[in-house]
């Protein structure tokens, strides 16, 4: 592959949805912490969207996950630390010390989902949702993978709540997105739902604009071999939580508009641009 060739989206998934999980995961759901929970869902429905969902036999060495999240395990963080000032080490929960790692979450869904490919973690604030999205872009161009599911996935809470600046709002939820080679989407005859181009990421030294963002969009544009003029539609979004850039992406693409640029800023500076292709 090249730097310009084209990733197939074939699956999207939310959470909540309210979309039944597969009788093997509903356990390890149950038992998890918020956060792993969201990320089940969400890349639950849209591996089976992709007809990606196998949830037994052998790990598949070629299918991954990335996933993208501006608060990852804060919740669980804060009840730990509660538990063991209240009660010493008889409040170090074994079971809530493991949801403190920061790439628990991308590991229950590798878990149960039998993903044996790249796991990973990351956070640029809320514009991870829009980095995990390149970063798996660049895992399969590479050749890492044959395909993988990118997911931003955010929960919030009271001690969440209390942390973040007087004024600040956040909801919590998930989103997750397939993203396949090209031969291997075609071999299987999966549906593409549209196609990843380029993407750039930076920081702002001032949030909401200047060069970061503007260096970002070149970049973006210049991986995906299209200039600003050929851009059919651009999404901006000043995101709250990981899942809003891909949220917003797919919605113009959804929209049928062509070629879609994507920036995603996030308050704390952090910048991102994506830049995809409608299927139709």
């Amino acid at each position: 592959m090249t730097a310009r060739d084209p990733l197939a989206i074939t699956g999207v998934g939310t959470a909540p949805s309210g979309v039944a999980l597969p009788e093997a995961v509903r356990a390890r759901a149950a038992r998890a912490e918020r956060v792993p929970q969201l990320a089940l869902g969400a890349c639950g429905a849209a591996l089976a969207a992709a007809g990606l969902a196998v949830t037994d036999g052998a790990p598949r060495p070629r299918v991954g996950i990335v996933l993208g999240t501006a608060y990852g395990c804060f919740l669980t963080n804060a009840a730990f630390q509660r538990g063991v000032a209240a009660r010493g080490q008889a409040g170090a929960s074994p079971r809530a010390f493991a949801a403190t790692v920061s790439n628990a979450a991308a590991g229950e869904v590798a878990i149960a989902y039998r993903l044996g490919g790249p796991s990973v973690t990351l956070t640029a604030g809320a514009a991870a949702g829009s980095v995990a999205l390149g970063h798996a872009l660049d895992l399969l161009r590479r050749g890492d993978a044959d395909a993988l599911v990118a997911a931003a996935v955010d929960a919030v809470g009271a001690p969440l709540a209390d942390w973040l600046p007087a004024g600040a709002t956040a909801g919590e939820g998930g989103v997750a997105v397939v993203i396949e080679r090209a031969a291997a989407a075609a071999a299987r005859g999966a549906a593409v739902r549209g196609w990843l181009l380029g993407h750039g990421l930076g920081f702002e030294a001032e949030p909401g604009g200047g060069a970061g963002l503007a260096a970002a969009v070149d970049g973006a544009l210049a991986e995906a071999g299209v200039t600003r003029g050929t851009v059919d539609g651009v999404v901006a979004v000043e995101a709250v939580l990981a899942a809003d850039g891909p949220r917003a992406l797919l919605a113009g693409l959804a929209a049928d508009t062509g070629t879609v640029l994507l920036t995603d800023v996030c308050p704390s500076g952090h910048v991102a641009a994506v830049v995809a292709r409608s299927a139709a």
